[in-house]
């Protein structure tokens, strides 16, 4: 049996399918950045935020990044998710590959009662609810945050207002990590390790 639709009805069809797709990207936000080393493009970064609809929004954060370092190539990808619920964290992973090994993974997850950490470091528990952490920057009012979840090692870092416009924290994994604002939006990032500094520029 061959369906013959009347013009109007595949207009309609049409429509319908269109604003499905729309919906489904309405709640979604997403900031590109540029890697640099040394001043030299080196990759890219790229975080996303998804409102999932009843208080729970999805963050992800993903970069690639290839650079020459001392002499040696290392070819880099790092991957959060982050799951907020009311303005709390109720999950987070967080993984790091280094020349196609893993090198640093996190896993959090609330279970009602506690935190439950899971990670290269070992397991361990916690009780404190994240309220803002990494993966908030990008999206979030930072203005009176005093305080960050790092998730990548699942622990809290003093947050630092040093100037107008900049917030720092030292992370347990000895970095520090500087955020410039510009009209209350990220403008770009530094991070600062042990050989070198590596900038991130939003381009959008």
């Amino acid at each position: 049996m061959i369906m013959k639709f009347k013009p109007k009805v595949a207009i309609s069809f049409f429509l319908f399918f269109v604003l499905l797709q729309m919906r489904a990207y309405a709640g979604t936000e997403t900031i590109h950045f540029n890697v640099l080393l040394f001043g030299d493009k080196i990759g890219d970064m790229n975080v996303s935020r998804e409102d999932k609809g009843e208080g729970t929004v999805l963050y992800v954060l993903e970069t690639k990044s290839k650079a020459k370092v001392l002499w040696i190539d290392k070819e880099n990808f790092t991957r959060y998710e982050v799951t907020y619920k009311n303005g709390k964290l109720v999950t987070s992973t967080h993984k790091e590959i280094e020349n196609g090994k893993l090198k640093h993974w996190t896993n959090v997850r609330w279970d009602g009662s506690k935190y439950l950490v899971e990670s290269y470091r070992g397991n361990r528990t916690f009780t404190e609810a994240p309220v803002y952490s990494i993966a908030n920057i990008y999206f979030d009012d930072i203005t009176n945050v005093k305080k960050i979840f790092y998730e990548a090692e699942a622990d809290f870092s003093p947050m630092q207002h040093p100037e107008p416009n900049t917030w720092e924290f030292k992370s347990s994994d000895g970095n520090r990590n500087i955020y410039h604002f510009e009209n209350g939006k990220i403008k770009d990032m530094e991070f600062k390790v042990s050989i070198a500094t590596v900038k991130m520029v939003r381009t959008n």
